[in-house]
């Protein structure tokens, strides 16, 4: 089972975008960016609201013009309503003013002169969560297993 990760971000922050899927994709995790796949005619909207609902987790860049996007905003309030698993990196100087419907929630602090440490400390946290997730679904495969084995032994000795 693959484990999708939407990143919601300032067109103006390619770079770190780039970057943190680099990271992301070498642990295993499929990166979804709404601009990467390109579907002439289809209403963007429809497709980041999409690509958000098939999200395992949603990384949000609350950098400086990520705060001051719309974009992000209604990203950031589509994925609360969706009780999607929401990681903020924000960058430092940030206050929680500027959080907005994120206020009062831990993130990853990112500073834009060392992004390196925020990318492997996200990327890090987004692995253990995909490794949990991965053990719970191993879990419930063989507790299923064993109920199967066990209703088929009940049956066979009627």
């Amino acid at each position: 089972m693959s484990y999708k990760v939407f990143i919601s971000h300032s067109s103006r922050d390619q770079g770190l975008v780039i970057s943190l899927a680099n990271l992301l994709t070498r642990f295993g995790m499929e990166v979804s960016v709404a601009e990467w796949y390109l579907s002439p005619g289809e209403r963007l909207d429809t497709k980041v609201l999409r690509e958000i609902d098939t999200s395992n987790y949603v990384v949000i860049l609350l950098t400086r013009q990520g705060i001051r996007s719309n974009w992000v905003q209604q990203e950031i309030g589509y994925a609360l309503n969706k009780n999607k698993h929401i990681i903020p990196l924000v960058e430092k100087g940030s206050s929680g003013e500027d959080l907005g419907a994120l206020q009062g929630r831990e993130y990853v602090e990112y500073d834009p002169l060392q992004p390196q440490q925020a990318l492997i400390k996200l990327s890090e946290y987004v692995r253990l969560l995909k490794l949990k997730k991965e053990e719970q679904d191993n879990t419930l495969l063989v507790t299923a297993g064993i109920l199967a084995f066990l209703l088929l032994l009940a049956g066979s000795q009627k």
